[in-house]
C-alpha cells in the first residue's frame, strides 16, 4: 500500500491525483505531510508539484466530466475535510466513468460527500461576504481578521476587490496564518504571522466606534433573540464581529 504526500497547493493536490491514477501500487491515502499518518506497513511517496501533470488532470476533469466537477474538487481542496486527497481520487474514479451524469448519483457515498462539502464551503464563503468587518489603520489601509472553518480567502477576495476597489486592504485568516492582500490593482494570498494580528486586534478607530454606537442605538433589548442570532450568524464567527461586543 502506498501513501502519497503532496505539496500543499491545488497544483500539488492534482499532481498527486495524476500519480495515483498511474501508480501500479494500491493507493492507501493522499495527504499533505502535516496530515500524514505513518505506519510500518505502508510505503510513503513524496510528490513534487508538476504543472504539466496538474494541467492534464484539470483539463481531463473539464473535458471528460464538466467544469462543475472541477469547481467541486477545488472547493474540496479548500475545505477542512481531513481525507480530501483520498476522497478526490475515489470520486474521480467514478466520475471519469459516468461523465457529467455523476452529479445525479447522490446515492454513491463519494458523490454525495463531494456535493455536501462543496455546499458547506460555498455557504461559509457567502456568509463571510457579509461577516467581514474592517478597521481603518492610520487611514492607510483596511484590515480584517477572520477565522473560518475552511480556507475561503481565494473565494471571497474577488468580492472585496469589487466592493473596495479603491482601498488597500488585508483580510487575515488568523487560523491558517495567511492573508489576502489587495493593492488597488490585484489581490494575492501570502503568509502572515500572529504578530500582525496581535498588533492590530485591539486597534480602535473612529469607524469602529461609530459602528458599535450605531449597532447599540438600533438594538431593541426586548427583541434580542440569541437563538435566532446564533442561527443566522454562527457563534464561532463572533470573535471577529465588531457589533457583537458593542459595549466594549
Amino acid at each position: 500500500m502506498l501513501k502519497l504526500v503532496y505539496e500543499d497547493s491545488f497544483e500539488g493536490f492534482l499532481t498527486a491525483i495524476y500519480y495515483a491514477f498511474y501508480s501500479k501500487t494500491s493507493i492507501e491515502s493522499i495527504s499533505t505531510e502535516e496530515e500524514l499518518e505513518i505506519n510500518l506497513l505502508s510505503e510513503i511517496k513524496y510528490i513534487d508539484t508538476d504543472l504539466n501533470k496538474y494541467n492534464k488532470v484539470k483539463d481531463s476533469i473539464v473535458i471528460k466530466i464538466d467544469p462543475l466537477a472541477l469547481n467541486k474538487i477545488y472547493k474540496l481542496y479548500l475545505s477542512n475535510y481531513k481525507n480530501k486527497g483520498t476522497l478526490c481520487y475515489k470520486y474521480l474514479k467514478i466520475a471519469f466513468k459516468l461523465g457529467s451524469d455523476v452529479h445525479k448519483y447522490l446515492h454513491l457515498d463519494e458523490v454525495k460527500e463531494i456535493d455536501n462539502i462543496e455546499r458547506r464551503v460555498s455557504l461559509e464563503a457567502h456568509r463571510f461576504n457579509g461577516f467581514v468587518r474592517f478597521i481603518s489603520v492610520n487611514n492607510n489601509f483596511l484590515y480584517s481578521s477572520i477565522e473560518p472553518d475552511n480556507n475561503i480567502l481565494e473565494i471571497i477576495s474577488p468580492h472585496f476587490q469589487n466592493r473596495f476597489s479603491n482601498e488597500y486592504w488585508i483580510i487575515h485568516d488568523v487560523k491558517r496564518g495567511i492573508a489576502s492582500i489587495y493593492d488597488k490593482i490585484s489581490w494575492e494570498i501570502r503568509e502572515m504571522d500572529l504578530e500582525v494580528y496581535n498588533n492590530l486586534k485591539d486597534y480602535n478607530d473612529d469607524f469602529q466606534s461609530l459602528w458599535k454606537g450605531y449597532f447599540k442605538s438600533t438594538t431593541i433589548e426586548e427583541r434580542i433573540n440569541p437563538k435566532l442570532q446564533k442561527r443566522m450568524m454562527p457563534k464561532r464567527y463572533w470573535n471577529n464581529l465588531t457589533e457583537i461586543n458593542y459595549n466594549k
